[in-house]
Order: structure tokens, then C-alpha cells, then sequence
């Protein structure tokens, strides 16, 4: 990244991560492949927290929702993904404005203090 090589950096993690190179699991690396994505070219964002499961979803969901980046669909789909359905329904109100939407994930989790959050909106 310091050296303006992102592009080049994502294909080259791509292969090594997304390529059964033995590092697939790697969480270091599936980290800073999202990491780049979120920073350098955030259309291959959502198809990577899609595709990986070995990544610290919460510090990238939290990197994801900055106002610099506003990827707040991809940071609500790594809360769900992750199971952090408070994390996800604030996105949905605080971020999104979305109301109904947050309305309709309560009643799918069902959650007390998913609830809350909604209740408190």
C-alpha cells in the first residue's frame, strides 16, 4: 500500500488466498486482502467477506462502516455473517436510516436485545 501498489497487491493476495496455495486459511492474509479491497478497490469488498471466513469480521466491519469508506452493506453483511446481530441492526438504523429493515431483522432474530436497539430508535 505505501508503495501505490494496491491493485497489485489484491491480485497477488487473490492467488494466494483464493487459490488452494496452502495460505488459504491464512487469517493474516485474508485480513489484509479485505483490509486492501476496503482501502484500494472496494467493488471486490462484499465477494471476499462472502468467499472468506477467517478474518477478524469485527475490526473490519468497523473499518468498513468509517465515514472515509460509508461500505455500510458490507459491514452489516460481516456483523450478520459473524453472528453480532446488535452490531448489525445499529448499522441498519444508525447508518442506513433504515428503519423497516431493522424492524424485519429484529423480528428474524427475535432477540431481546436486538429489540432494545430498535426499541431505542
Amino acid at each position: 500500500m505505501t508503495a501505490e501498489l494496491p491493485q497489485e497487491l489484491i491480485e497477488l493476495l487473490e492467488r494466494i488466498v483464493l487459490h488452494n496455495s496452502g495460505f488459504d486459511n491464512n487469517r493474516n492474509l485474508q485480513n489484509l486482502l479485505i483490509l486492501t479491497a476496503i482501502k484500494a478497490d472496494q467493488s471486490r469488498v462484499m465477494n471476499y467477506i462472502n468467499r472468506l471466513d477467517n478474518y477478524d469480521g469485527q475490526e473490519l466491519a468497523k473499518i468498513a462502516q468509517e465515514d472515509q469508506y460509508q461500505l455500510y452493506d458490507e459491514a452489516l453483511c460481516i456483523y450478520k455473517k459473524f453472528g453480532e446481530d446488535v452490531e448489525a441492526v445499529k448499522i441498519l438504523l444508525e447508518k442506513q436510516q433504515n428503519l423497516k429493515g431493522a424492524q424485519a431483522f429484529a423480528e428474524k432474530t427475535n432477540k431481546p436485545e436486538v429489540w432494545t436497539e430498535l426499541g431505542k430508535a
